[in-house]
């Protein structure tokens, strides 16, 4: 029994670094952990290292693209017949090596960026919320990964993924006084 139990938990970006700790901590505290990636081989490897770490928990993974809404909606449904979402944490993001400053970063890469790091993340939310209320959630979480860069900027030229933290924060406060009454 651990703080966690029975509350089903989803983290994106969880091949690895923040996301396949999380899954790791959530498992070893009794939640029941959907481990999300887009890189199938990756998630193999955290899977099974999750499963070595918290033998007693829950644990499962899906492949997931989460700039693509029937992806995301598929992640969350996965979770539903399981009881429904308690714990959303949208941490799948990625910082392009070809990110630069405002004159040099293109539009692809751009747009990149924020197909997964803010549609991703309202994707995540939008679902989870929806899932939260069809089975009657009241204490559900939603944690966002931003970054410091959002509040200060950065040395280093990387606009894109320093303007989608930004968005990814904003969002973040604007879903919590919306949804606070929800008990979200």
């Amino acid at each position: 029994m651990g703080r966690l139990s029975g509350k089903n938990c989803i983290v994106t970006g969880a091949a690895g670094g923040i996301g396949l700790e999380t899954s790791i901590l959530l498992a070893q505290n009794g939640g029941a952990v959907l481990m999300a990636d887009l890189n199938e081989d990756a998630l193999a490897v955290a899977l099974a290292k999750a499963k070595e770490l918290a033998p007693n928990a829950k644990l499962d993974s899906i492949v997931c693209d989460v700039s693509k809404e029937a992806a995301v909606k598929g992640m969350v449904a996965h979770v539903d017949s399981w009881g429904g979402v308690d714990v959303m944490f949208n941490n799948a993001g990625i910082m392009h090596g070809e990110d630069n400053e405002a004159t040099l970063t293109t539009e692809k890469v751009w747009d990149m960026t924020h197909d997964i790091n803010v549609k991703g993340v309202w994707f995540g939310c939008k679902h989870a919320i929806l899932s939260f209320r069809r089975h009657k959630k009241t204490k559900a979480s939603v944690i966002n990964t931003a970054s410091v860069v959002a509040l200060v900027g950065s040395a280093t030229a990387q606009l894109a993924y320093t303007a989608s933290k930004g968005a990814v924060l904003a969002m973040t406060r604007e879903l919590a006084m919306v949804h606070a009454r929800e008990g979200l």
